[in-house]
Formats: C-alpha cells, structure tokens, sequence
C-alpha cells in the first residue's frame, strides 16, 4: 500500500520551529516502520502548524494517490488544521488513521483525542491507534486497518453498495410480531440505498400458489425425499402427499420463487408469523424461506441464493443482502438464541477451552449449503432433516428445517438498525464450531431441536455485545469482510460500529 503520513504541530510559529526537528524524527520512525512492513510511505513534505502546511500536505497525500494516510501526533497540535486536512482527505475517499505517538514529554496523546473529537464532530470516519508501531500490540493494530482498509478490500465494498443501487426489494405484509427493528421507511431505502421498496400481501402469493402445477411441486416433493437425510413424517403435522403439508410449502416456494422473476424483486422479507402461520390455509414458511437462501432445488441444481428474511425483517434482510453482494454466497440469518458456557458444555458429554458458545437458531432460515458449504447441493442438503413444526408456534403444520452449520475459523457478523432514524451497522468477527452429533443434539434440545442450529463462538466481549447490540437477530458470512463491510457502509451513510 501507499501510505501517508501528515504530522501536526504546534499553531504557533516559534513553537513550531522548536519542535520540528523531533516531529520530523517521529515521521521518519513511523515511515521507517511502514517500509519495513512492505508498504511505499509518503511522509509529508512539512510539518503541518498552519492552515498552509496542512492543505498543501492533504494535497500531497491525494496527487500522490496513497491508498490511506496516517496522522501522526507526537506534540500539541491545534485540531483546526487537522479538520481541514481531514475534510481535503476524505472528500477524495482516502481512509485516515489517528496514530497517537509516545512522547510524555509533550501532549501528543492531548492532540490526538482533541482531534479525534474534532473528526466526530465532522462525521468523518477514521481509525485510532495509541502508542509505539514498535511494539508488537501497536504494530499489530495498525497491520490489521492497513489490511482493513487496503484498495482492494475498499473497492469491493464500494462495488458491493454499487450493486445495491437500482434493486427492489419485496416486502410482504410487513414485520411481524412487533419487531421495531424490522420497520423501514421505504422514502428512506430509496433517497439513501437507491433500493425500491416493492409492498405486497402475503395473500398475493397465496393466489398464486393456485398457478403452480401439480408436476412441479411433485418434482419438488421428490427431491427433497431423495436428498434430505429425514423426513420425519406425521399425519397430523407433515403429512406427505401432492396436497400434504410439505406439498404446500414447495408450492408456496415455487409461487414466491415465480413471482420474484416477475417483479424483478431481488431480495425480500416473509412475514410468516403471524399472518400465514395462524391462517387456517396457512402453512410454516421454514422450506420456502431455506429454499430461497440457498444454491440449489430441483429446477436449477446452481441457482443464485435469492435473500430472504423472516418475520419481514427489511433491515435484516438489507444486511444479508450486502453480505451477499461482497461474497457472493448465502448470509445467515438467524436469532442470538443463547449461550452456553463451557460448563454446559462439558455436561452434555462435550469440552470447550473458551467461555462458551453463542446459539444461533432461527426456524428454517439457514440455508442448508451453510451445513458443508459444498458446490455439490446433495452433500449439503444430505444433513437436512425436516421436522413436524412446532404446534405452539406454528399451528397449521407444515416442515421445520434442521442441521447444524459446519465449523469454521473464520466468520463475519454484522447487523444493520437505526437509532433515531439514521442507520448503523454493527459487525464483529469470530467463529463457528461443532462438537460431535450426540453433543451437537442435547444442547439443541435445551433450546429447539427442530430449527438449524450454528455454535458461535465471538471475538467481542459479552459485555460490549450487550450493551451496544441492538437487535434479537444476527446476520453472518464465511471469511473476514469486516473491511469491506466499513468501506460499504462509508458509501452508504451507515454509521459503521464495530464490536470488541
């Protein structure tokens, strides 16, 4: 990477000139630094401790087209002429970086929260790091927002908030079960996300349920006996047959599946509950909702997920369509269900060297490619067993969808809410794991047996999870896209939070 550095001083000239020499050695160390680390530093041309000498060094950083800038504080520095380089720097969409130096013997760490306070008050974004780039801690800080914040990985999320641009959305009804969080306004997805906010009922899909043919949901009820590994057939609950209750969800699938093609609508929330679970012609929407998520049915055995949240969640599912955008793959959606700690753990016959695992479940939506992550469907949905739903909440009957997610390294989470009306994203890392399948079901027993089920384990603490997360549901993609993420959300208007 290109990396600028622009060190302030002192705003009055006589102080300036007596400092310049050790904020030049500052700069020169923090250069130094970056060249040994494989990146091209361009230090300033001159210590900024005017109006003149900060402009003329934001200039410096864009003619030379640096991927990020580093401002480097080591001694008092007045925050005005840090506003101004800020404002010249992010306008030409160069991320920026607050290196607070060691220096007790002049308030270096003072200029740096006067002017990360500043920056605040301007809503530009930036990184902070305290301390020497020498010691391994602080090196380590500023490799991972040098990787964060690469061309490349800004790049591809601002081609992700591109993409958004122009998509329409399908709300059906609307968000269920008095879910704030679910609310948008879709005046507001259109002038900030340029997504149209397509409304229609849920009874829109079950008319044209009545359109699909009998041919096409046998074929659906015949793939899913072949690739499933159970179905556990009931009578009263999940009873087979082309007017059976799995018949009834493929139809529904086949109809939502339809319709989308006809609309144009690119990724959509179901309310299911309550409208269409407690309607007597009503069905459970687990194997629609999975079937839409994932990468393959019986009509293309390599479809493109189309993203789908429940209970109509539409800022659920505007994270998960992001997610999507930058990975090209299916993105969780599912509750924070639970925790268990590693004495829960050790109980139901298993062990764990951390604190525990969060539960993330959600009835059916997991797509069933997250059990293997396989290009072949049939390894993926080999896990899946299909349940009788639950009566409590879903009266009328129909399938639930059950497997446990395949462990992984690493995993990125994030959510999108408002507070006040403006948009934030919440995003952290961390990842999944498995513990044995006798282990794996008496832990899903104590919370539901019948629903998909992925062990989390967070690298942001509980306590910065429970005082700052903001909603009962979860969103999560394979790999780190932390990155990308922040780079989309700057493009976006969406204030990016991430977790610790």
């Amino acid at each position: 990477m290109k990396v600028g550095i622009i060190t302030f001083t002192d705003g009055r000239k006589r102080a300036a000139d007596m400092l310049e020499e050790q904020c030049f050695e500052f700069q020169s160390r923090v250069a130094a630094w970056l060249k040994s680390e494989g990146h091209e530093p361009v230090p300033g041309a001159s210590i900024s401790w005017n109006y003149r000498t900060a402009i003329d060094n934001a200039t410096r950083m864009i003619e030379t087209k640096c991927d990020a800038v580093i401002f480097n504080f080591c001694v008092w520095a007045y925050p005005d002429f840090v506003a101004q380089a800020a404002r010249d720097v992010s306008d030409a969409a160069i991320p920026i970086c607050f290196l607070g130096n060691i220096n007790p013997g002049f308030p270096g760490w003072v200029a740096f929260f006067a002017g990360a306070g500043t920056l605040d008050e301007m809503g530009v974004p930036f990184g902070r790091i305290l301390g020497d780039l020498e010691s391994k801690a602080v090196g380590d800080e500023m490799r991972d927002w040098l990787a964060k914040h690469s061309a490349d990985c800004r790049e591809r999320g601002f081609a992700a908030a591109e993409r958004l641009n122009g998509m329409r959305y399908g709300e059906f009804d609307g968000p269920s079960m008095g879910m704030y969080t679910g609310h948008i306004d879709p005046s507001q997805w259109m002038s900030q996300f340029g997504v149209h906010v397509f409304h229609r009922s849920q009874l829109t899909l079950a008319w044209l349920c009545d359109e699909v043919s009998d041919e096409r949901v046998a074929a659906g009820l015949e793939w899913l006996k072949t690739h499933c590994k159970q179905i556990l057939w009931n009578d009263d609950r999940l009873r087979d047959g082309i007017d059976g209750h799995l018949a009834k969800q493929v139809r529904f699938y086949l109809a939502c599946k339809d319709y989308c093609v006809t609309e144009g609508i690119d990724f959509l929330g179901l309310t299911g509950q309550l409208d269409y679970t407690e309607w007597k012609d009503g069905i459970t929407m687990d194997v629609p909702e999975a079937l839409l998520n994932d990468t393959a049915d019986w009509e293309n055995s390599n479809k493109k997920p189309v993203i789908c949240a429940t209970e109509c969640d539409s800022n659920g599912a505007l994270t998960m369509q992001i997610m999507h955008l930058l990975s090209g793959t299916p993105a969780l959606f599912a509750d924070l269900r639970h925790f268990f700690s590693a004495d829960d753990i050790r109980a139901a016959g298993g062990s764990f060297d951390g604190d525990g695992v969060y539960d993330l479940v959600n009835s059916g939506q997991h797509a069933p490619w997250f059990s293997h992550r396989s290009p072949d469907f049939s390894k993926n949905w080999g896990e899946v067993r299909l349940h009788p739903s639950n009566p409590m909440y879903f009266p009328n009957g129909g399938a639930s969808v059950e497997f446990f997610s395949e462990p992984a390294d690493k995993v990125t989470f994030a959510r999108i809410t408002r507070k006040s009306g403006h948009y934030r994203m919440h995003f952290f890392t961390g990842s999944f794991v498995r513990f044995g399948e006798e282990v794996d079901r008496k832990l899903s027993a104590q919370t539901t047996p019948e629903w998909p089920h992925a062990w989390a384990v967070f690298d942001c603490s509980r306590e910065d999870l429970s005082q700052r997360y903001a909603s009962n549901h979860i969103h999560a993609i394979f790999g780190d896209w932390t990155g990308e993420l922040e780079a989309a959300c700057e493009a976006l208007a969406i204030e990016p939070i991430r977790l610790s």
